[in-house]
């Protein structure tokens, strides 16, 4: 899984590496349930992972299991060579998910495994329903740089990811409406990503916020999301194959609130999951 330069050489030092917040250790037999593994898909709601992964279950055709470990924090579940879990909202939840389950696939003994978070978004002059797939993830600044505060220091990492595994993704979309563009991650849903229907007075102007969005989209920002600078920043420092597949579910150049109902929602979320499962179905069954 991780070579001898990224794997942490600390924990040689422990008797027993407890994954707490998957509620599961090092002493367990990880490499009987775990070590098939190919890829982890990776959801914020915890009732996403669970219905990807029946969904996985039935169009792949094995066996779903879970949740595995304790479900406070995260929820796994594990279907053939797949596994579905969720992370919570945000890059500090993402970044202990992403932790605890590497050093759980490590343990396990999995090689060459990718890992996928797919989502929802908001998106930046494309249409609802818009299925983006990430070339390359920003920050709030605009830079391709995730900023981590370690020891008191800010800390500034690349955010690079997998280029070839977003195309190869993107020729699984089959008829669903998909494209290749840069995501911007945010510490925010609010003031983060500039909306003014937060409830404290906010400090900029609708011009503001419009000139902001304008300039992002320049750069080729397509949509906006709360893990993406978290998540390319930790596949690429630990050589992980990663990929960021979001569907839209409005156009923050004309709304920055949440219109469509539920059914429409629940639709545009599973246009991601599809997406993703083709592909999947393409590397098992070729």
């Amino acid at each position: 899984m991780l070579s001898e330069t990224v794997w942490n050489s600390n924990l040689k030092e422990l008797k027993i590496d407890y994954l707490y917040h998957l509620g599961l250790d090092n002493t367990e037999d990880l490499k009987g349930t775990f070590k098939d593994t190919r890829f982890v898909c990776m959801f914020g709601s915890a009732l996403r992972a669970e219905m990807f992964a029946k969904k996985a279950g039935k169009q792949l055709g094995f066996t779903v299991e879970g949740p595995i470990g304790k479900t406070e924090r995260f929820s796994l579940y594990k279907i053939g060579p797949v596994i579905s879990v969720s992370h919570g909202m945000g890059m500090p939840s993402l970044l202990i998910l992403l932790h605890e389950i590497t050093k759980l696939l490590q343990y396990a003994e999995a090689i060459d495994v990718a890992y996928i978070r797919i989502g929802t978004c908001g998106g930046v002059g494309i249409e609802p329903g818009t299925v983006v797939i990430t070339t390359e993830a920003v920050n709030e600044k605009l830079e391709a740089v995730f900023e981590h505060m370690e020891l008191g220091k800010v800390r500034r990492y690349i955010t690079k990811l997998d280029n070839k595994l977003a195309e190869s993704i993107l020729k699984s979309a089959g008829d669903i409406k998909a494209v290749l563009g840069k995501t911007m991650g945010t510490d925010d849903f609010y003031e983060g990503q500039g909306r003014l229907d937060g409830a404290l007075q906010p400090r900029y102007k609708a011009e503001e916020k419009m000139e902001y969005l304008k300039k992002a989209a320049e750069i080729g920002v397509l949509n906006i999301e709360m893990e993406a600078t978290a998540f390319a920043t930790f596949c690429s420092r630990a050589d992980i194959t990663g990929a960021i597949v979001d569907a839209a579910l409005l156009d923050r150049l004309k709304v920055d609130q949440i219109y469509v109902g539920k059914e429409e929602l629940a639709g545009f979320s599973e246009k991601a999951q599809q997406v993703v499962l083709n592909y999947i179905k393409s590397k098992i069954n070729g």
